[in-house]
C-alpha cells in the first residue's frame, strides 16, 4: 500500500473502490460465479481467467461466460448473485495493508470515500462489517443490483465533497474505474491484485501499481 503514496501525497480526497480493491474478494467472487455456471452446464473458471473476463457492463460479462439472457432475466440472475455473494463475503479478508493504510490517510486529514459498483445497503453492511466507518467521510454505492456504472454516484459524490476535481484521486482495480475517473475528470492509479489482470489495465494506462 505504500506505493500509492507518491499518488496521492498532493491530493485532497481519495476515492476508493471497494471490491478487489480494499477487499480481497476476487477468489470469492470465482466461487460464487462457478455455482451459478454448473448450475447451467457452462465450464467453471479459475481465477486467471476471471480476471481475463470480468468487466462492466455486467451484462456482456455474463454473456461473455454462456448466459443466455433472452431466456432468463439479467435483474433476477443479478439479485440472486448478489445474495450468494453476500452469504459468504464476510469470510474475505481486507487486502494486506489496507486497514493501517487507510487509518494514516485518515489521520494525515485527507477526506476518503468509497465509490462502488455494490448496491448501496450491501457496501454498507460491509464497510460496517469489517469496522472501517471512521476511515470514510462518504460510502457511496449505487441504487440497484445491476453494476451498470457509477459515473452518475462519482458525480454526487464530488458534488457533496466540495473538493475540487483536481484534488481528487481515484484509486481502483478495473478499467470502469479507470472510465469513471476520466468521466469526472479526476487522476486515477489502478492496482494490479483486483478483479482484473495487470497486462489488460497495463494496456489501458500508465498509472498501475502492484502493490
Amino acid at each position: 500500500m505504500e506505493k500509492l503514496l507518491d499518488y496521492i501525497h498532493d491530493k485532497d480526497h481519495v476515492i476508493w473502490d471497494w471490491n478487489g480493491t480494499l477487499l480481497n474478494d476476487v477468489a470469492h467472487a470465482v466461487a460464487t460465479m462457478n455455482g451459478f455456471l454448473s448450475a447451467r452446464g457452462l465450464p467453471p473458471m479459475d481465477v486467471e481467467r476471471y480476471r481475463r473476463t470480468f468487466g462492466f457492463p455486467i451484462r456482456k460479462y455474463y454473456e461473455l461466460l454462456g448466459f443466455d439472457l433472452n431466456s432468463e432475466s439479467f435483474s433476477d440472475l443479478c439479485d440472486q448473485y448478489v445474495e450468494a455473494f453476500m452469504q459468504k463475503v464476510f469470510e474475505c479478508a481486507l487486502v494486506p495493508g489496507s486497514r493501517e493504510f487507510l487509518r494514516s490517510v485518515r489521520s494525515a486529514g485527507k477526506t476518503q470515500s468509497v465509490l462502488s459498483a455494490t448496491h448501496q445497503p450491501q457496501l454498507n453492511r460491509m464497510v460496517t462489517a469489517f469496522e472501517l466507518e471512521s476511515c470514510f467521510d462518504f460510502v457511496y454505492g449505487i441504487e440497484d443490483t445491476l453494476a451498470f456504472s457509477k459515473v452518475h454516484r462519482g458525480h454526487e459524490l464530488l458534488r457533496v465533497s466540495g473538493i475540487p476535481a483536481s484534488r481528487t484521486v481515484l484509486i481502483g482495480d478495473t478499467d470502469h474505474d479507470l472510465e469513471v475517473g476520466q468521466a469526472l475528470g479526476i487522476d486515477v492509479v489502478l492496482v494490479t491484485h483486483g478483479h482484473q489482470c495487470a497486462e489488460r489495465l497495463r494496456a489501458l494506462h500508465r498509472h498501475v501499481v502492484d502493490l
